[in-house]
């Protein structure tokens, strides 16, 4: 008896200890995953609905909003796609608001479903029908004068339209607008087409199937008869200054509307202008044309002509040989340079070519600092800011030799003549010839013109 009495209580114990672990083990769970409540929302899907009928009055894009309990990390994993919230369709009457109910399914068991709003959705089924809606043009303004508009084109001419029959029987037509603005040439415009109800009130096709969402309008424009639109043919006389030329000559617009009879007109191949003197212009200009029309010909008195006439320098190339001068040598020296002459070609406008003068292009050699010995120096050439360019300049450096210079000679002074200090520039190659030491001076060059003649050798002293 006492054994019985102590496994009943072994087994008492064992069953408690049991329960008290079982307990202790969910509380910690429960202390390290604790149950929450989270809120989530799912788009409303409807189906079963038959082939030949549309959903109306009814916002397909609805949302569900279910409540969802368990354990936090369940809650925190889980996301819409999760769930499918549904309303069945397949039994409901065409033609009749009906009330269905939502069906929310969830793929994680633990997450567990306990409110969902809205439980139910009321709906309406319609017979989906197919309808020609007529497309038509709302012509605006008129085609340029001269010119008339044929039959216009539509394309498509009507619209085929799908969707509830509630609303596609309410539509009447579509409009399209087009405006002609004195257009002078056929007219091909897409434009989107405006759809309107039995009342005449614009309609919203916003849900509809559309069998074109755009309608091509043609409007041909031809000219009328008895009109045409000819060409322009600027006459001139004369010829620009010399060194200009004519660049060209343009007529603004290039064509002008011409009327008389539809004989004379189709055979006037163009419209000339009354002659323009160009004669000795060195500048392009711009002036108002005078057409000379033939007899029984006229224009519009609204339509002018601009003539520009462009008109530009001849651009070519000078050559020009120059002696150089000496800048910089010191009074204690003497210098020869090798060659001679040095080519100088230019390029630019063949007037301002033309027009320069002896000593407007000045060849210099800078011996500034230069002691006795023989050096390379590239020879600067100076010529007036007139649109001129320097192109070429041979040699690119003269062979320049400096020496000691010779000791000066003086006349008598009853001789009459007053006497200068001369100094010796032989150029290699060249005849000895005396000039005056002064000529080293490069300010002397340019204060005293027959001093400088003489210094560049074009004249030798007596």
């Amino acid at each position: 008896m006492s054994r019985a009495r102590a496994a009943l209580t072994n087994v008492g114990t064992f069953l408690l200890s049991l329960v008290l672990a079982i307990f202790i083990w969910m509380s910690a769970s429960q202390t390290q995953d604790p149950a929450r409540t989270r809120f989530i929302e799912v788009p409303l899907g409807f189906v079963g609905i038959p082939s030949n009928a549309a959903l109306v009055n009814t916002d397909a894009r609805q949302t569900v909003q279910i409540r969802l309990e368990g354990p936090d990390s369940v809650l925190q994993a889980v996301t819409p796609e999760d769930f499918t919230a549904t309303a069945d369709l397949s039994d409901i009457p065409s033609g009749q608001l009906t009330t269905v109910d939502v069906v929310v399914v969830g793929r994680n068991p633990a997450a567990r479903i306990s409110f969902i709003t809205p439980e139910q959705v009321d709906v309406q089924l319609e017979q989906q029908v197919t309808r020609e809606v007529p497309v038509e043009l709302d012509l605006r303004g008129t085609a340029a004068r001269g010119h008339q508009q044929d039959e216009p084109l539509l394309d498509p001419p009507s619209i085929q339209v799908s969707g509830p029959e509630s609303r596609v029987s309410q539509l009447d037509f579509a409009l399209v607008t087009v405006f002609l603005n004195s257009t002078a040439e056929t007219l091909v415009e897409s434009s989107q087409p405006i759809f309107y109800d039995q009342s005449g009130r614009v309609a919203s096709v916003t849900g509809l199937d559309l069998s074109a969402a755009e309608v091509t309008v043609t409007v041909p424009v031809v000219e009328s008869a008895g009109f045409a639109d000819k060409l322009v043919t600027v006459e001139w006389t004369g010829e620009p200054a010399p060194g200009y030329r004519l660049l060209s000559v343009t007529a603004v617009p290039p064509s002008v509307l011409v009327e008389g009879r539809p004989a004379q007109v189709n055979q006037l191949a163009s419209v000339k202008t009354e002659p323009i003197d160009i004669n000795g212009l060195t500048q392009s200009f711009q002036q108002t044309a005078v057409l000379a029309l033939p007899a029984g010909i006229t224009v519009d008195p609204e339509q002018t002509v601009m003539v520009n006439i462009e008109i530009e320098p001849i651009l070519t190339t000078s050559t020009f040989n120059r002696v150089p001068t000496l800048r910089g040598l010191g009074q204690a020296y003497d210098a020869t340079f090798e060659p001679a002459q040095v080519r100088v070609i230019l390029f630019g406008p063949l007037p301002a070519l033309d027009a320069l003068a002896e000593n407007d292009i000045r060849v210099s050699l800078n011996l500034f600092g230069l002691e006795p010995g023989v050096y390379s120096v590239e020879p600067d050439v100076d010529v007036p800011d007139r649109g001129i360019e320097i192109r070429l300049v041979q040699p690119p450096a003269v062979t320049v030799t400096v020496v000691p210079a010779e000791a000066d000679t003086a006349t008598e002074p009853d001789a009459g003549i007053t006497t200068v200090a001369v100094a010796t520039i032989t150029p290699l190659g060249a005849s000895p010839v005396q000039l005056p030491a002064v000529c080293s001076l490069s300010t002397t060059r340019i204060a005293y013109g027959a001093l400088a003649d003489i210094c560049t050798r074009r004249h030798v002293p007596e």
